[in-house]
């Protein structure tokens, strides 16, 4: 197999391998999708976020993020509500059960990224994000 054909193979390795990975923790309440989803709810102060906003910045489609927002509503993650200045946009808000398992979160995520990254000097983890990152804005 061609390098060029063998890194695009091993991203998607890694990708299905870290769902895997942090689904198999049989404490965490959430599939690696939703805990991503609720990181960026976090991140942004826990609401309101539109779904048009979640879709981009996850570049992910509506009827995606719609899924999400409903499994993580069913979960009690989340809650939606249309805005009240413009029922067209639907927002979310954090919910105190997610603030709640939020430490735990990124517990996970830390010893996901840790065991991703073991063996490698902090210039070779700069240098694999810097590659990354321009990977991705080339097919953005």
């Amino acid at each position: 197999m061609q390098t060029r054909q063998a890194i695009s193979f091993l991203m998607k390795l890694i990708t299905d391998r870290v769902s895997t990975l942090f689904s198999l923790r049989a404490s965490m309440p959430v599939t690696a999708a939703q805990g991503r989803l609720l990181m960026y709810l976090e991140a942004r102060g826990g609401g309101p976020v539109s779904q048009r906003e979640i879709e981009q910045y996850l570049n992910i489609t509506h009827t995606t993020a719609k899924g999400l927002l409903q499994r993580l509503e069913e979960k009690g993650f989340v809650r939606t509500a249309f805005d009240s200045c413009d029922g067209r946009v639907k927002n979310a808000y954090v919910t105190e059960k997610a603030n709640l398992c939020r430490d735990e979160l990124s517990e996970h995520i830390a010893e996901l990224t840790g065991r991703m990254m073991a063996g490698l000097s902090p210039e070779e983890e700069s240098q694999l994000f810097e590659l990354l990152r321009r990977v991705y804005l080339n097919i953005k």
